[in-house]
Parts: structure tokens; C-alpha cells; sequence
């Protein structure tokens, strides 16, 4: 798989998801990522299934409290798209940095427009192993190309709710706070959530210990840098967004954003 150390975090969050869902249905019922694992791992190859293998055994074990608290996010994060969708029909979902999601099919599809976005080799993969699956339209594009922007308002920029899960804190800061301030200038009566680190883990000590953690636990060399003091720093990245809620995550807050609301 020829992917990057930050895209390949998309598969740890993906087998997270597959063990959650084969231990314990009723709680988090997400067959078509257990699917997703599966076709992935039927393309891997044998280094990388066994890097798949070993972490899935870890999730199982010693690390299912991360795989618990990884499904707790995405549980918010689902949560807020229900609630967007009933209060705006017919409005457009993007899943920014989609990885191997599969929020497709845990949510009333039907009633909104589904766009995935990621970069062309993360896409690529997605469609081979989903091919007969994948039903939503899909951009190959870095979050941070805001020509994607252009693509997915050619036809109005009301109603979008925007989802950065596991995104924001790989950006460096001021490619992060450029794209807060597009997203800003670019979108009206939507909303943005994501999910963001404290500011302590993207420096000094706090930095050198989490990536030694994913160099570890991960089996990946990877550090966020990216982060802030408190949620509403948000408001100050770019005119019209305003923090309206926020919610326990994993490694951090998921945070909503109102965008330009009235």
C-alpha cells in the first residue's frame, strides 16, 4: 500500500472499527467496515498484513480501550450528521480526509448528498476495494487544495456540514488556519466539526513522547503539530465561524462550528 505515515493512521482507525463492530454489534453496528478490513487485507501485501494483523490483535487485547475511545469519536461525530440531515434536507455531507470511513452507510443517505475527499492514493485504494460498494461521489484531493471548494459549491454554498475527523492536527498551523479561513469566506448556514489536540502535544517533550507512542503502538513515525488552548481559538482563524458545541472525543474534543449562520 502505497501510502503515506499520516494516510496509513486511516487503517488503524478502520480496524478500530471492524473490532468494535465484531465484538459487540448492538453497540456499534458497522458491518461494511469489517468488510472494508477484510478486502483490504486481501490486497495487502505480506509485510503490511502483518502490520494489519498485529495491530488488530493489540486492538483486541491491550489497546481496546484506544479502539473503544476511537468509536466513542466516531459515534459524535455520526451523531452530528443525523442531527444536520433532519434539520436540513437535501444538504451536502463532506468527509474530509475520509480514509477507509464507512459513515456512508451508517447514516440516512438518502436524504443528503455524500461526498468523500482524500488524497488520489488513499481514493484510489478505497474505489478498488469497494468498487462495488462505493455509491457516494468521491474527490481525490488534499483537504488543504481548496479547489475542491470550487468543485463542491459550483451548484450553491448553504446547507454543508463539513466533517474533519482526525485531520486538523496533522496540518501545520498556518495551513490549518488558511483553510479555517476559506472554510470561513466560502460556506453560509453550515457547519463544521472536527475533532482538535491540545497545543502541549505539539510541542517540546509532549511531542517527542507521543511520537515515540506511535513508533510503538502504532508501528508508525508520526507527531501532531497542530493544536490549540481552547476550542473557541477557532472563532479567531476566520470571519463567521462560531463554536456551538462540543462533546467528548478520543485524543482531544469533537468541536462543531456554526459557519456564517446567519
Amino acid at each position: 500500500m502505497d501510502l503515506s505515515q499520516v494516510s496509513r493512521t486511516a487503517i488503524l482507525t478502520l480496524i478500530c472499527h471492524a473490532v468494535e463492530a465484531e465484538r459487540n454489534k448492538a453497540v456499534f453496528n458497522d458491518p461494511m467496515a469489517v468488510l472494508c478490513l477484510e478486502r483490504l487485507m486481501s490486497v495487502a501485501s505480506g509485510e503490511d498484513k502483518r502490520w494489519i494483523i498485529g495491530k488488530k490483535r493489540r486492538y483486541e487485547g491491550i489497546g481496546a480501550r484506544d479502539a473503544k475511545a476511537l468509536v466513542r469519536r466516531v459515534k459524535v461525530f455520526d451523531n452530528a450528521v443525523h442531527r444536520f440531515i433532519a434539520d436540513h434536507p437535501n444538504c451536502t455531507v463532506i468527509n474530509l480526509a475520509c480514509g477507509f470511513d464507512t459513515r456512508f452507510w451508517r447514516i440516512e443517505h438518502e436524504k443528503c448528498k455524500y461526498i468523500e475527499l482524500d488524497f488520489p492514493e488513499v481514493i484510489q485504494l478505497k474505489k478498488e476495494i469497494l468498487k462495488d460498494h462505493l455509491r457516494c461521489e468521491v474527490i481525490d484531493s488534499s483537504a488543504l487544495d481548496t479547489s475542491w471548494i470550487d468543485q463542491v459549491t459550483i451548484n450553491g454554498n448553504t446547507d454543508f456540514i463539513l466533517l474533519a475527523e482526525g485531520l486538523f492536527m496533522w496540518f501545520p498551523p498556518q495551513d490549518g488556519i488558511r483553510l479555517f479561513k476559506e472554510i470561513g469566506g466560502r460556506f453560509y448556514r453550515s457547519q463544521l466539526v472536527l475533532d482538535m489536540v491540545s497545543e502541549r502535544y505539539t510541542k517540546g517533550l509532549w511531542k517527542k513522547l507521543f511520537r515515540l507512542h506511535s513508533r510503538i503502538d502504532w508501528g508508525l513515525d508520526v507527531a501532531w503539530t497542530f493544536g490549540i488552548k481552547d476550542s473557541h481559538d477557532i472563532e479567531s482563524y476566520g470571519n463567521g465561524l462560531k463554536v456551538i458545541g462540543e462533546e467528548k472525543g478520543s485524543t482531544g474534543p469533537v468541536i462543531t462550528v456554526s459557519i456564517n449562520a446567519s
